[in-house]
C-alpha cells in the first residue's frame, strides 16, 4: 500500500471517530430496559455488518465480493511492492489492493428490520509472490434506520450512525481453507438516536469485534460480552449474548458461501 493510501485511511478514521465521540447523551445512572434494547439493536447491526465486512474480503482482485440483494458500486486499484499503481492484478507482482465499496439494502433478521447503507475503504496487503495469508486495514461508515411497534410505548423510531476501523485483520488464502479471519479487530463507534412519545435521546456505544480463526469472533459493546456468528444465514439472528462457544472452537461447519 502506498503512503498516500495509508495516510488517507488513518485521517478518515480519525475524522469519523472524533465526530461521533462528541454526540454522547447516555444516562450515567445505570442500565435500563431501553439501554438493553439499544445494546441488542447494536449487536444486530454490528454482527450483520461484520458478516458483510468478512464477505467483502473475498475476491479482492475483482473489487471485493458483492453480496446478493445489495445495490451500490465498488472500485479497485492495484500496487506493486514499491507503491506503483498497476493497470491490472498480477498474482505474483501485485503487493497490495485498495478497494472502496458502497452498499445499501433492506435487512430482515429474526423479526428485526432496517434500511442500511454502508461504505468501506480497505487496503489489502501481503499479496506479492505465493501467499498463504492477507492482511486488511480500513475504515467505513454506516447509517441504519428502523422502526418497531411497542404496545407500551407506541411507535419507536431509531436512527443509528457509526464509523468503523478494521485493524490488521488476517485471513487465509484461499478462503476455502478457512473462511474466518485468524486475527485482528473491527472497532465501531456508534450513535443511536431514539424517538418515542417521551421525546428524543442520543446514546453512544463502542463495539469491538476480535477475530480468532473461528466462526464465532468475540464482540463487546461498551465492554459487555457478545459473540458474532459469521455463518448466520440471511434471516437468522447473527449474534449470541455472552460467549457460549468460546474462542477455542475450530473453524466449525458454517455456510458462509450460502448467506
Amino acid at each position: 500500500m502506498n503512503t498516500r493510501t495509508r495516510t488517507g485511511l488513518i485521517a478518515l478514521a480519525a475524522i469519523g471517530a472524533t465526530a461521533l465521540v462528541g454526540c454522547s447523551g447516555d444516562d450515567p445512572t445505570g442500565t435500563t430496559a431501553l439501554d438493553q434494547m439499544i445494546d441488542a439493536d447494536l449487536a444486530m447491526v454490528a454482527a450483520d455488518g461484520t458478516i458483510e465486512d468478512v464477505q467483502a474480503l473475498r475476491d479482492a482482485q475483482h473489487g471485493g465480493f458483492f453480496m446478493d440483494n445489495r445495490s451500490g458500486e465498488r472500485t479497485v486499484q492495484f500496487f506493486d511492492a514499491d507503491g506503483v499503481e498497476q493497470d491490472a492484478y498480477d498474482e505474483l507482482t501485485t503487493d497490495s489492493i485498495y478497494m472502496t465499496m458502497e452498499m445499501s439494502r433492506e435487512i430482515e433478521r429474526d423479526g428485526w428490520s432496517a434500511s442500511v447503507s454502508r461504505t468501506r475503504e480497505m487496503a489489502v496487503t501481503g499479496l506479492e509472490g505465493v501467499e498463504t495469508t492477507r492482511t486488511v486495514n480500513g475504515v467505513g461508515w454506516e447509517a441504519i434506520t428502523r422502526s418497531r411497534h411497542s404496545d407500551t410505548e407506541g411507535l419507536r423510531e431509531r436512527q443509528i450512525t457509526g464509523s468503523r476501523t478494521m485493524e490488521d485483520v488476517v485471513h487465509t488464502v484461499p478462503f476455502t481453507d478457512n473462511p474466518y479471519p485468524l486475527s485482528g479487530t473491527i472497532t465501531r463507534e456508534m450513535t443511536v438516536t431514539v424517538t418515542t412519545a417521551a421525546g428524543t435521546r442520543t446514546h453512544t456505544r463502542t463495539v469491538v469485534i476480535t477475530f480468532n480463526g473461528t466462526q464465532y469472533p468475540e464482540m463487546t459493546i461498551n465492554g459487555e460480552p457478545f459473540e458474532v456468528d459469521l455463518a448466520a444465514r440471511e434471516m437468522d439472528r447473527p449474534y449470541h449474548e455472552g460467549s457460549p462457544h468460546h474462542s477455542g472452537d475450530g473453524p466449525g461447519d458454517g455456510h458462509m458461501d450460502n448467506m
